[in-house]
């Protein structure tokens, strides 16, 4: 026999390959599952995958209605296993099972065997598929549960651990399968009936081994702890009530699988034992014994730590979420006191005892949860009645006090969630970046105890003093958020950059319990401090992209994330991109030049926290895009003796520069954070040159023709406006203006054309006029006025 007498976890044993073949030889086709009760029908399995009421569970689903980790697991996992359950716990099945098994020389398919007092261990499941087998509940005390049986095949569920004998640990659950699986449920720690020896802890829940699909196993909850043992005069006994013993923690929750799934819940703490009453008085010891104290210690009894999520790729809460803490343990009450002698004629003779002392809830690990969202933290629990004082004795004596009430425990801490979400991908999404998780709510501190009532004198002597009450728990820390990601840089097939994603919101902080009632009352805990620290704002938005085609529209950038909570900023807004330049105009046609591009607005900034944090910087606006220079102009025709020469055409007008994109606005602190600067805005593009004007023509019988006159230039962009500074305790900067587009060069006309040859030879033709300079373009705007 291989049984655990201590608390340490136990390995799990798997079953060898060598004893199932030979169990096959032994027994022919008889495979290694357990026996089960005859099945009415061999193939009800097969029609249980035709059946559409076995396709869904009746039932309401545990998750949200876009939750796809509850759609999987009520739709397609659940389904499934079940229908191969079904053909594993056939009798047929269990042929074909047995054939297959004995052929491969191995465990192929099967569900392993449930643990036994010899054998405290689940046996694993099939290498192909089954479940694992459950740990052996124990029934002595001292000795742990068995673990439960891992589920090594691709599809199957690992088994649960057995629950621990009295005082002893509970088994951990075993892992899911490879591919879909749920992790078993930790075994709960068996109580105490002794009180010198701890409650056992929870066993903790299995992991989901598999990469598709499972959840963590739920941590078993701790065992309680032995109540106090009641005094006694006799044998020399003092009279006196023993203490109580401390509960056992909860286990932690199981870990989900890779991709879709939830983390377990963590175990609940056992509560701790009560405090023994105090001996009535006697003849030889008229003085009633003191009640006994409960269970305390801050670090028993506490929450199991929740089960993380599997991966930190699949960090979207669509995947799923990490577990729950488990909750503190109530604190025990603390023993009566024990009355006075009392005589034949009902007088007290002697002093009553002091009643004992409650016991503190259970203290609380703070972990961090990991995944999505953060889990809760658990409740601190309650601090225990103080006990009775005695009566004191009718002629003489005094009465006992009352005890003090159990001050109370404090709450947990939320789980911090991940420290940023994903970036933003127009590969694979819309560009924007996800979302930040949030964090877990503080748990709420438990109320402290009541202190006892005084005893009362029915002679002489003096009554005995009220217990105080117990001071309240302090309430938990909030967990903090998760940054949103940042929006992606656009494309040419995406010009606008991605928004980025809003971070994650802190969770709320846990309240302060209510100290207990009394002769003073216990002060109330505090509430939790909110948590400053933040692992990051909104994302940051995505630049918008810089046009490349003539004449094209720069993108726009993305808006900034909105901060979360506390101390959470928000994410700067993206910058515009530049526009596409102009094109030149036609060399051999004198056309104009085209325009340039305008630039992209700049992305606007997010908003801060709604408690604290700045608001976001607005974008700077893109660049307006270059003008086209004109065109040069048509040459003149030549002349001869009969035929004057032509002048040369005028060279084409340069094009306008582009606009430039205004800057974004900055984001409003909607708490006690400062408004964000507005961006500025762009520069606005350069006017395109003017064209050359065309050569004059020849002439071989005298002058030439006089060239063509210069093009006009183009006028340079408007500069962007300034976005406005964001609103808040202290009001953002406006943006600056944006400068103003430079005129075009000045561009002159061609000499005149060469003389002719004729005879006499003529003089050469006079040089055309230069062209006329482009205007400036026009200034920006200024900014708008700074917001209070």
């Amino acid at each position: 026999m291989s049984r655990h007498h201590t608390t340490p976890r136990r390995h799990s044993r798997a079953v060898g390959t060598a004893s199932a073949v030979g169990a096959f030889l032994a027994f022919g086709m008889a495979p290694l599952t357990a026996p089960t009760p005859a099945q009415a029908d061999e193939f009800d399995w097969i029609a249980e995958l035709f059946d559409t009421s076995a396709w869904l569970d009746p039932g309401p689903a545990e998750v949200g209605a876009f939750d796809w980790t509850g759609m999987i697991d009520q739709w397609f996992y659940d389904p499934l296993h079940d229908s191969l359950q079904s053909w594993i716990t056939s009798d047929f099945g269990e042929m074909v099972n047995g054939w297959i098994n004995t052929a491969a020389g191995q465990f192929l398919i099967g569900n392993g065997v449930d643990g036994t007092a010899e054998n405290p261990d689940g046996g694993n499941g099939g290498l192909w598929f089954g479940d694992g087998g459950d740990g052996w509940d124990s029934t002595e005390a001292g000795v742990a549960g068995g673990d439960g049986g891992n589920a090594p095949g691709w599809l199957g569920d690992g088994g649960d651990g057995g629950d621990g004998g009295a005082g002893a640990d509970g088994g951990a659950g075993g892992a899911g399968g490879t591919w879909m699986g749920n992790g078993g449920n930790g075994g709960a720690g068996g109580a105490s009936i002794d009180p010198t020896i701890n409650g056992g802890n929870g066993g903790a829940g299995g992991n989901a081994s598999g990469w598709f699909f499972g959840n963590g196993g739920n941590g078993g909850k701790g065992g309680g702890g032995g109540g106090g043992i009641a005094g006694t005069f006799a044998n020399g006994g003092d009279g006196n009530g023993g203490s109580g013993g401390l509960g056992g923690s909860g286990g932690s929750g199981g870990r989900s699988s890779f991709m879709f799934g939830n983390g377990g819940n963590g175990g609940n703490g056992g509560r701790s034992g009560n405090g023994g009453d105090g001996a009535t008085g006697t003849f030889e010891h008229p003085d009633g014994g003191n009640g006994g104290n409960a269970g305390v210690d801050w670090s028993s009894g506490h929450g199991g730590a929740a089960g993380a999520r599997g991966s930190t790729i699949f960090t979207s809460p669509m995947y799923g979420h990490a577990g729950q803490f488990g909750h503190a343990a109530d604190g025990g009450n603390g023993g009566n006191g024990g009355n006075g002698y009392q005589d034949a004629e009902g007088n007290y003779l002697g002093n009553g005892g002091n009643g004992g002392t409650g016991g503190y809830g259970g203290g609380y690990l703070s972990p961090t949860g990991i995944g999505g969202d953060g889990g809760n933290g658990g409740n601190g629990g309650d601090g225990g009645a103080g006990g009775n004082g005695g009566n004191g004795g009718s002629i003489s004596g005094n009465a006992g006090n009352g005890g003090n009430g159990g001050n109370a425990g404090g709450g947990g801490a939320g789980g911090t969630s991940l420290g940023k979400a994903a970036d933003g991908d127009f590969s694979t999404g819309d560009g924007d970046g996800a979302h930040g998780g949030n964090g877990g709510n503080g748990g709420d501190g438990g109320t402290g105890g009541d202190g006892g009532a005084a005893g009362q004198v029915l002679g002489t002597g003096d009554a005995g003093t009220a217990g105080d009450g117990g001071r309240g728990g302090y309430g938990g820390t909030n967990g903090g958020a998760g940054a949103g990601g940042t929006g992606a840089a656009g494309t040419a097939d995406h010009i606008n950059g991605g928004n980025g994603g809003d971070a994650g919101d802190a969770g709320e902080v846990g309240q302060g319990g209510a100290g207990g009632s009394g002769a003073h009352e216990g002060a109330p805990g505090a509430d939790g401090a909110p948590r400053t620290a933040n692992n990051g704002g909104g994302g940051s938005g995505g630049r918008g992209f810089d046009a490349t085609a003539p004449g094209a529209k720069g993108g726009n950038g993305g808006n900034g994330g909105n901060g979360g909570t506390y101390n959470s900023n928000g994410g700067s807004g993206g910058a515009g991109g530049n526009g596409g330049p102009g094109t030149a105009g036609d060399p051999n046609t004198g056309d104009p030049g085209t325009p340039g591009g305008a630039g992209g607005q700049g992305g606007d900034g997010g908003s801060g926290g709604t408690v604290s944090g700045n608001g976001g910087l607005g974008g700077r606006g893109g660049n307006g895009g270059v003008g086209g220079a004109g065109g040069t102009g048509v040459p003149g025709e030549d002349g001869d003796a009969t035929t004057p020469p032509t002048p040369g055409g005028t060279g084409g007008a340069g094009a306008n520069g582009g606009n430039a994109g205004d800057g974004g606005q900055g984001g409003s602190a909607l708490g006690t954070g400062k408004g964000g600067a507005g961006g500025g805005g762009g520069t606005g593009g350069k006017a395109g040159a003017g064209g050359v004007g065309g050569e004059g023509g020849s002439n071989s019988a005298g002058p030439g023709a006089k060239g063509g006159a210069g093009g006009p230039s183009g006028i340079g962009g408007d500069g962007g406006d300034g976005g406005d500074g964001g609103t808040g305790a202290g009001g953002g900067a406006d943006g600056a203006g944006g400068a103003a587009g430079t005129g075009g060069s000045r561009a002159g006309s061609v000499s005149g054309g060469q003389g002719g040859t004729g005879t006499p030879n003529g003089p050469k033709g006079a040089s055309g006029d230069p062209g006329a300079a482009g205007p400036n373009g026009e200034p920006g705007t200024t900014g708008g006025a700074t917001n209070p």
